[in-house]
């Protein structure tokens, strides 16, 4: 056999190894969305197996976590420190999926008792005064979901622009929690319609919620800094409050401890309505950064990002962002 015979046969073999060890990862992830929506205490008592599984079979929980947590941890980290981090975000990843099995079975009573405290409601009530809706922004980070909770006893009506997960466990669980505490949702895979929607909900003086971590399809992110390097943020927000006045209130909901959490409101950027680009220097896109790093950078294991965020780890971004 000759050495390009060789190369092509390895790679088949690397190609089939891969596809196995990504099929045992989805198996085991669709079971565990099947169990913590029936058996919810059973997925935390076989944790440690759960994770020996996810940790051992899937590339995505290994390479993204891993460049991810050296981000965080900085440049001097050691590989020992980046992996523990590593191996963290990966149990907070379980336990979020397993609060949201159980917050998915649980009364809209029992879910605000397991909010320990609201830091900043001052912030937010000082907002909602102008009576022009407002836009929460928000991270993927702890249990934010069961905040929602929080958000319901004051406002007569939310709605949640999200994406669809191509799981449909994930999204099975997210939309029974929704559906229970009447939050509205809005697919952003429906296109640009839903942002029509959402300027009228909010001209009718109620909430809109979105992520401002991650640039979703049909979304324009741009860079900006963030911690140890720049990542791209979503500009819908910005967009959003430009049309409408609203203003936007950072909102973030971190974990003190299992099925319990801690609200953090933060004071709302206000937006003129004045049209023009959203650009990498633009005053609330950056104050929304800052916001969203200072949570991170206290809770670093709660960010459940894990494919690549930073742009300078990501070759093909990073090179379009350079050019």
């Amino acid at each position: 056999m000759n050495d390009s015979a060789l190369h092509s046969q390895v790679h088949a073999e690397t190609k089939r190894a891969s596809r196995f060890r990504e099929a045992v990862a989805n198996f085991w992830r669709d079971y565990m969305y099947w169990s913590v929506a029936h058996f919810p205490i059973f997925v935390r008592i076989t944790r440690p197996f759960f994770l020996w599984f996810a940790l051992k079979f899937s590339k995505a929980l290994r390479d993204g976590p891993a460049a991810n947590a050296r981000r965080l941890l900085g440049p001097d980290a050691s590989d020992k420190k980046v992996e523990q981090l590593r191996r963290k975000i990966v149990q907070s990843a379980y336990m979020s999926i397993y609060e949201l099995g159980r917050a998915a079975n649980a009364s809209p009573a029992a879910l605000h008792e397991w909010i320990e405290d609201v830091d900043g409601l001052e912030h937010y009530l000082k907002a909602r005064e102008s009576g022009n809706g407002a836009i929460v922004v928000t991270a993927h980070i702890g249990p934010f979901e069961v905040s929602l909770a929080a958000l319901k006893e004051q406002e007569k009506g939310i709605h949640v622009i999200y994406q669809r997960d191509a799981r449909s466990g994930f999204d099975h669980l997210r939309t029974k929690l929704r559906e229970k505490l009447g939050v509205e949702e809005a697919a952003i895979n429906d296109g640009w319609a839903i942002w029509g929607r959402m300027r009228d909900v909010l001209a009718a003086d109620e909430i809109v919620v979105i992520q401002g971590d991650r640039v979703m399809p049909g979304q324009r992110g741009v860079p900006v800094p963030f911690l140890n390097g720049h990542i791209l943020l979503p500009t819908g927000p910005i967009k959003l409050a430009m049309a409408t006045g609203s203003p936007i209130i950072p909102i973030f909901s971190v974990r003190t401890r299992v099925g319990h959490c801690r609200v953090i409101i933060n004071e709302a950027v206000h937006v003129p309505r004045e049209p023009g680009p959203v650009n990498s220097d633009h005053p609330a896109l950056r104050i929304i950064a800052k916001a969203i790093a200072r949570v991170v950078k206290a809770h670093p294991d709660q960010w459940a990002m894990y494919e690549k965020v930073w742009i300078e780890d990501q070759d093909d971004i990073a090179a379009s962002v350079n050019a």
